[in-house]
């Protein structure tokens, strides 16, 4: 492995992780540094201290301590991979900033590994109709914009307009000088929204972006990416709404002097922007096959309710009971936050891309 040295950051305190984006984009210099610096979002329900831990847990080890800003390492046989960690105590976002290659298998992949191995932390995924809310909002501010690169999805009866064959779920990869064109056509013709593209500004910003929270910037204002990451940032703060309004307890019951133990549990409510009919049932169950074992599943026409119980394939339980217009998740335990992103991300992904926390 060639030998790939981490940007420099001077032994400066910083106080919150917005004041190291600040420092970053006034200091940054793409041309003295090896390699595109990757920026990786996650989630977790862990404190600074707990989430340390697990880093630690995992393998990773702390070089130096700047504030709000941990610089860490990860040992391996041919050399350490090293990178920039914040913790956002309020939001429970964190990021990590590397300029090793996200290319290779024992680099970048390193810390997506950690967001997809901890209990306790995800990574920060974005919506479809966010992504695409993104692009636009992208083109609509610079004339000269390019997308040079993309990759865009659809749903099967999807309820974003498609005029063609619209009941196929489908994805286009897409390379060519003239892709933001090509992406508004084939979302008009296809009704595919963007999971990932490369975005160009000419003399402004050159980076890309995907809907499982990573960047990757080669050169230019690294504000406007930071004005993107701020987007995921208040989409966190309605998942842990979601997640903290959800429980699972064990009340004493007292009848004819006896006690008995009955569980309790406070479901996270999940609305839908589709509603679900009965005659999607089949292929619902046979999603939810795909990702969970499937235990006493009942579904009845008319107005429509549902319920099952399920199993995750790390063997954590709970029970789902549907409405056409909610998806309700019981845990049959403790919550366990990894399993909560698994599950929502699977109705974002599977059944509709514009579903939404109750809270």
């Amino acid at each position: 492995m060639d030998k790939v040295k981490l940007f420099s950051i001077p032994d400066i305190k910083f106080y919150n992780p917005p004041e190291f984006r600040e420092y970053l984009v006034e200091n940054y210099e793409s041309s003295q540094v090896d390699h595109d610096l990757t920026i990786i979002v996650g989630i977790t329900k862990l404190n600074k201290i707990d989430f340390f831990e697990a880093l630690q847990s995992f393998g990773f080890t702390t070089v130096r301590n700047l504030g709000s800003v941990s610089h860490i390492k990860f040992d391996l046989d041919e050399a350490p991979i090293e990178c920039y960690v914040t913790h956002d105590a309020d939001t429970g976002v964190v990021i990590f900033y590397t300029n090793y290659r996200k290319t290779n298998k024992n680099e970048i992949p390193k810390i997506r590994d950690f967001l997809s191995s901890d209990v306790n932390t995800y990574y920060l995924f974005f919506k479809p109709s966010l992504m695409r809310e993104i692009a636009e909002e992208l083109m609509d501010g610079h004339e000269n914009l390019e997308i040079t690169e993309f990759t865009a999805r659809r749903l099967p009866n999807s309820r974003f307009e498609s005029h063609i064959r619209p009941n196929y779920d489908r994805t286009i990869s897409y390379w060519g000088d003239d892709g933001r064109e090509a992406l508004q056509e084939l979302g008009y013709q296809y009704g595919v929204l963007p999971s990932r593209f490369v975005v160009n500004i000419p003399e402004t910003i050159k980076f890309v972006i995907d809907d499982e929270g990573l960047f990757t910037f080669a050169s230019g204002n690294l504000n406007i990416l930071f004005d993107i990451l701020e987007k995921a940032v208040n989409e966190s703060r309605k998942t842990m709404a979601a997640y903290d309004g959800s429980d699972f307890k064990v009340l004493p019951v007292n009848t004819a002097g006896r006690i008995f133990d009955i569980p309790s549990s406070t479901p996270v409510s999940i609305q839908l922007n589709q509603s679900i009919e009965y005659h999607d049932i089949s292929e619902f169950r046979a999603k939810l096959n795909k990702d969970y074992t499937i235990v006493d599943f009942i579904a009845r026409e008319g107005s429509l309710f549902l319920s099952s119980d399920l199993v995750s394939k790390s063997g954590f339980q709970f029970r789902i009971k549907a409405n056409e217009n909610h998806i309700k998740m019981f845990p049959d335990g403790k919550m366990i936050f990894s399993e909560f992103m698994k599950f929502y991300e699977f109705i974002i992904k599977s059944i509709d891309p514009r579903a939404e926390f109750l809270i």
